[in-house]
């Protein structure tokens, strides 16, 4: 993210200052300053360490099993079909994702480079789940919202990676399609689609897209029948349209001003 002068100057004259003052800092003071986005270093460190965050992500693909259990005893008029997110869905980026809270990153070259290196792996349970829909013939789209210029490095990682089906038509990349609405709606066409797999809530639908908290609670309420049903969802506290919609309808906002924005949407018990 590019800052501009202004507040690179405040930042560089405010870091100046705290230096000077270091002395009266505590060292958890002196280590949070050295991080870039340090509200999101226990995000980083749930999803890299605990067994609660691989426990959820078993949990879905054992739902999403079932189901594909129960779908087996259907007929249907069209050939079945699995849409599958990427990132945080398929793909676990935890340690690319943790780089930001360290430093400042460039993105999305830094986001390539990481794709391009081969380090990541698979989210728990993914795997087996798509080696078993593949063999009761179920086609598995993998719908993501990398950017084009992304793709040539995007199906060598899928394929790296093992995963069913990994081949160029079956992997769907953004275009101009940021809601990823069009693309289901075009699976759709020719398939039925079983399941919807991912991390966030416009995996599902469109609706969430560009959308305030207070309408995407709503959507999910609409909706509450598909979850863990039609609607396999993982979870994810580090990235996702959940944070661009903290600072709906606010217009642009400094990072000092999209901290304190944080702050004061928590609800606590003084209020």
């Amino acid at each position: 993210m590019k800052k501009n002068t202004s507040f690179l100057f405040i930042l560089i004259c405010t870091t100046i200052l705290l230096s000077s003052c270091a002395r009266g800092l505590s060292e958890r003071d002196k280590l949070l300053l050295e991080l870039n986005e340090p509200e999101y270093l226990m995000a980083a460190l749930w999803q890299q360490t605990s067994s609660e965050y691989r426990a959820l992500c078993y949990q879905a693909f054992n739902v999403a099993r079932d189901r594909i259990h129960l779908d087996l005893m259907k007929e249907w008029p069209k050939p079945r079909a699995v849409i599958i997110d990427l990132d945080e869905t398929l793909v676990f980026n935890s340690p690319y994702n943790a780089s930001g809270v360290m430093k400042e990153q460039n993105y999305p070259q830094e986001f390539y480079e990481w794709i391009a290196s081969g380090k990541a792996t698979l989210i728990p349970g993914a795997k087996e789940f798509l080696e078993y829909i593949n063999k009761e013939g179920y086609e598995i789209f993998y719908v993501t919202n990398r950017r084009d210029e992304s793709t040539d490095i995007t199906l060598q990682q899928i394929i790296d990676l093992g995963v069913p089906q990994a081949n160029s038509e079956h992997l769907l990349m953004r275009g101009t399609d940021h809601t990823k609405q069009g693309r289901r709606d075009k699976v759709a066409e020719e398939y039925v689609v079983i399941l919807y797999i991912g991390d966030n809530c416009v995996d599902f639908l469109g609706d969430f897209y560009n959308a305030s908290i207070e309408e995407r609670k709503g959507v999910v309420v609409r909706n509450k029948e598909k979850w863990g049903r039609n609607f396999i969802i993982l979870p994810n506290p580090m990235h996702g349209s959940w944070k661009k919609a903290l600072y709906y309808g606010k217009g642009n906002l400094t990072d000092a001003e999209k901290l304190q924005l944080k702050i004061d949407l928590l609800e606590t018990v003084d209020e």
